[in-house]
């Protein structure tokens, strides 16, 4: 007795997924039937989801910039181009003294000047006649006069700053003190903290996160409106269709199914081409996102050469996002027209 009532049940649910494949391959074999039009609205609802995905993109590459910068904050202080080696070990022991100092690294000219060259392509040549001017002493000359020199960097102290013991300060505002306590000593010229620079960077990422949210609201605002209006306009064609469907008893759901499925798959389609689109632009424009970060700090370099795993990792992040977020916003808009329009095609 309770396996027919079982059996009933199975064939029903058999058959309403019959059903939906049916309908589901009518809604895609109408949309491809207006492959122009088709395409137009898969273009549109690309483009919008492309921008606010590109901001929240660009705000996530800020992000992780701020943060591996934070990871090592330090301070650049640069010494009066007549500074002598032993000022330079003066001014590295009355830093070493201050709270929140870890270590002290000294660049000399010669090695700034290295450095410069390897980063700017100089020809060796060229730095060869700088290199050959640093620093030089003849033997008869008192070692406390400065010597000629074409080198017009300074020595470079890089201050890495350790864990601050005050937990209500931030490492911008550390670097700000200690930066503020350097410039007092003797020889020092100028001091640039990375923590200013870092708040600066923070900043801008909020910035673009607030309006990557805006934006995104009123795109999504916008492909209501776009895909209800191509529901609509497909239910208004199928004006006659949809009364002889409600004649023969169909209700307002199942009239309203193949739009549904429609709009779900301009959705989807919507959501691949502004996947596909991010791709092109993002491969185009990461390397200068990479050079932007590279001018705070050289260790930015290494957010240049992403792994691999990690970007396969984000696109499909950013792929499912896309996907689904276009699927919603179809079905949604779907939903909405299809159900007011159906409802006015009275037999």
């Amino acid at each position: 007795m309770t396996t027919k009532p079982a059996a009933t049940a199975s064939v029903k649910r058999v058959g309403r997924l019959a059903e939906h494949r049916r309908e589901s391959a009518r809604a895609f074999l109408r949309l491809r039937s207006a492959p122009v039009a088709t395409l137009v609205t898969l273009l549109v609802i690309g483009i919008a989801l492309l921008l606010p995905s590109l901001l929240n993109h660009l705000q996530r590459a800020l992000t992780t910039g701020v943060l591996a910068l934070q990871s090592e904050p330090s301070i650049s202080v640069y010494l009066e181009l007549k500074a002598t080696e032993d000022d330079a070990s003066r001014v590295s022991e009355q830093i070493l003294q201050l709270t929140d100092v870890d270590a002290i690294e000294i660049i000399t000219p010669a090695q700034a000047l290295a450095q410069l060259g390897e980063t700017a392509g100089l020809d060796k040549d060229l730095l060869a006649t700088f290199n050959d001017e640093v620093s030089v002493r003849l033997p008869n000359r008192n070692p406390a006069s400065p010597a000629k020199s074409r080198n017009p960097l300074p020595t470079t102290l890089v201050v890495t700053l350790s864990a601050s013991k005050d937990s209500s300060e931030t490492v911008a505002d550390t670097a700000e003190r200690l930066a503020a306590e350097i410039r007092t000593i003797d020889s020092v010229d100028n001091v640039t903290a990375e923590g200013a620079w870092l708040t600066r960077l923070h900043a801008l990422a909020q910035i673009i996160r607030r309006s990557a949210q805006l934006l995104a609201a009123l795109m999504a605002i916008g492909l209501l409106a776009a895909i209800g209006n191509t529901v609509r306009l497909s239910v208004e064609q199928r004006r006659d269709e949809i009364r002889v469907s409600k004649l023969i008893g169909a209700s307002n759901g199942y009239v309203a199914r193949p739009f549904l499925y429609a709009g779900l798959f301009l959705g989807l389609g919507g959501g691949l081409v502004a996947w596909l689109l991010q791709l092109v632009v993002v491969g185009l424009v990461g390397h200068e996102v990479n050079q932007f970060l590279a001018l705070y700090t050289a260790q930015a370099n290494s957010l240049a050469a992403s792994p691999i795993a990690l970007f396969a990792q984000q696109a499909a992040q950013d792929l499912g996002l896309l996907l689904g977020t276009g699927a919603a916003l179809g079905w949604l808009a779907a939903l909405v027209a299809s159900h007011r329009a159906i409802a006015a095609c009275e037999p």
